[in-house]
């Protein structure tokens, strides 16, 4: 009977030394343990590292998919845009600090190509823009992208939020 008890004691020990390793290890890891590697590049604000799908920080890319006009011809602005992403990231180490839960089961990051921030390279390239949520950590980056049409401010398009939301730009009726 007290071989019962003393095994019951220690299994219930071990299980409380489980769960709170368990709660320390999730709580290091949604503090911002960092991920490095050569990640892939999902579309123009996603990318996947060590396993982990992330959505950079502060901004908003054209989906794959998503078309956009520049010179009166409709092109894969999406498309475009997952490229830029790919070159900022081609040959470097890239560094991310998850932030927390992002939309569609991914999680936000701030990430960094060779110490470069990505999203403000992105926004700066024209290839995203910045969150209206926090307009002003990338907002004047933007400013100077519009300002110089670089990427997306070449021709027209639509906010990729807005086209997640359904709207669409009237030449891309009938496609």
């Amino acid at each position: 009977m007290q071989r019962r008890a003393r095994i019951g004691s220690i299994l219930r020990a071990a299980l409380f030394f489980v769960s709170v390793t368990g709660c320390l290890a999730a709580a290091a890891y949604s503090a911002g343990v960092e991920l490095r590697g050569q990640p892939e590049v999902i579309a123009g604000d996603i990318v996947e590292l060590q396993g982990q799908r992330l959505r950079l920080d502060g901004i908003d890319a054209p989906e794959p998919g998503q078309h956009c006009i520049v010179e009166d011809r409709l092109y894969d602005c999406g498309e475009v845009a997952r490229t830029a992403l790919l070159d900022l990231t081609a040959g470097v180490e890239v560094v991310c600090r998850p932030l927390g839960p992002g939309p569609g089961g991914s999680r936000t990051a701030r990430c960094f190509a060779a110490g470069y921030d990505l999203s403000e390279g992105m926004v700066y390239t024209g290839w995203a823009l910045a969150d209206p949520a926090t307009p002003k950590v990338y907002g004047p980056v933007q400013e100077r992208a519009r300002q110089s049409r670089h990427g997306l401010w070449r021709g027209r398009f639509v906010a990729p939020w807005d086209w997640s939301a359904g709207k669409r730009l009237p030449e891309e009726d009938g496609r």
